[in-house]
């Protein structure tokens, strides 16, 4: 198709109004609508200024034809999409309410249902470390999952409200879409864990980098290769996720579409406000942290970043996930996050529990077991790095090797200096 073809979908693209994952999802059904009648997207405009009735009936049967096989919501769709590229276009013949009248009904609210803690629990504990964070992420941050397409690590930041430590998040920074909302304590954890895998592995991560990218070849690391990953992937591998774990039961079924009993990334968002509401968090703070349309209210409720972190404190009980059975103490928490981070790494139980009390180490010191074990995995450790007693850093030392950091069992890791 030649670019001359494409000048009505460049204003789709340029509206300023859409944000750019509406943007996408408009163009996929605009250019699938189009392959049906085999148009281009100009010749399209063209020919439905000129014949405006023609459209709305072709459409019409279109939009029966599909309903017979899909969702309402995703008629539903078509019609927005369709209707908003050809207004972006001028075309304002079209009897919209006319086509609105042969539209299925669209139910107000879904039979899918938000899933349960234990529910995400299991799914947290079989995922690999990617898939946890951004498990993770959609449930204590209520954000669609859009929005990580455009994330990074600068929009998140660490913040204190309520005697708690947990991170500020900007969703669509730079956009007219940006919001603030904030992620718990536990899925922060997880990010900095998966950013220093990153890192061990020689990706140089800046705060401009994408929180979540396509997966390192860890063997023949290429940082030219590292890119922010598609939702589409991430969707996809969410769904063979949910799959291999037996959790994707069909409550309706039709020839082309699914009704799940709870939906594989919206619902992790439903958990958020449900969560959020058990615990009494103001529905307008709610609102907000989604980046819902709260409609007039939103010109004049601005609360500040301050206000809206402490309304998210009261709920982080509710929305950390891997809460220990015996006990919810914030050290026991950080025990077992750094057992399943080590044992992932190809740790030992037995070697997990020489290493004392799991609760004292900091991320940073579990990055540099990780690193150590995948130095060994990949035969590149040799002398290069080891770990010692602490009473025998200073004989090392004088020895010509650099000290890294101590470790709470009373030992120490050290390493060779790095030559230029």
């Amino acid at each position: 198709m030649s670019p001359t073809e494409e000048k009505s979908i460049e204003r789709l693209q340029a509206s300023g109004k859409l944000a750019p994952q509406t943007k996408r999802n408009y163009e996929f059904r605009i250019r699938a609508y189009l392959r049906r009648v085999g148009k281009s997207p100009d010749g399209f405009v063209t020919d439905v200024k000129r014949h405006p009735k023609k459209f709305e009936e072709d459409f019409i049967r279109f939009l029966q034809e599909t309903s017979r096989k899909s969702a309402p919501s995703t008629t539903a769709f078509f019609r927005d999409s369709l209707k908003r590229f050809l207004e972006l276009n001028r075309v304002s013949s079209v009897d919209w309410n006319y086509v609105n009248q042969f539209l299925p009904k669209v139910k107000k609210s879904g039979q899918d249902r938000a899933p349960t803690a234990k529910e995400i629990r299991k799914i947290v504990e079989v995922a690999d470390l990617r898939m946890k964070c951004l498990v993770l992420f959609l449930c204590s941050s209520g954000a669609r999952i859009g929005t990580v397409e455009y994330l990074r690590w600068k929009d998140i930041e660490e913040i204190e409200a309520e005697n708690q430590k947990f991170a500020k998040v900007i969703g669509y920074r730079g956009e007219p879409e940006e919001y603030t909302t904030f992620i718990t304590p536990e899925c922060h954890w997880h990010l900095l864990q998966y950013k220093g895998l990153r890192v061990s592995i020689g990706e140089r991560v800046t705060p401009s980098s994408f929180v979540f990218v396509t997966e390192p070849n860890k063997r023949n690391f290429d940082q030219r290769k590292v890119k922010g990953v598609s939702v589409k992937t991430l969707k996809n591998q969410l769904g063979e996720l949910l799959n291999q774990i037996g959790m994707r039961s069909v409550i309706v079924e039709k020839e082309n579409y699914r009704s799940y009993e709870f939906k594989q990334a919206h619902g992790f968002r439903k958990f958020f406000k449900t969560r959020m509401e058990v615990v009494g968090v103001k529905t307008t703070y709610i609102e907000t942290m989604m980046e819902h349309s709260t409609g007039v209210q939103k010109s004049y409720f601005k609360p500040t970043t301050a206000e809206l972190a402490k309304e998210y404190a009261k709920a982080i009980d509710e929305l950390t996930i891997m809460k220990a059975k015996e006990a919810t103490s914030q050290q026991t928490i950080v025990a077992t996050f750094n057992r399943q981070y080590l044992v992932m790494a190809g740790y030992s139980d037995e070697e997990v529990e020489r290493m004392g009390d799991l609760s004292q180490f900091t991320p940073q010191q579990v990055q540099e077991l990780v690193k150590q074990r995948q130095m060994d995995t990949l035969g590149l450790n040799g002398n290069h790095q080891k770990i010692i007693p602490m009473g025998d850093v200073e004989n090392w030392v004088t020895q010509g090797w650099d000290f890294m950091t101590p470790l709470p069992n009373d030992k120490a890791i050290i390493r060779l200096p790095t030559r230029p």
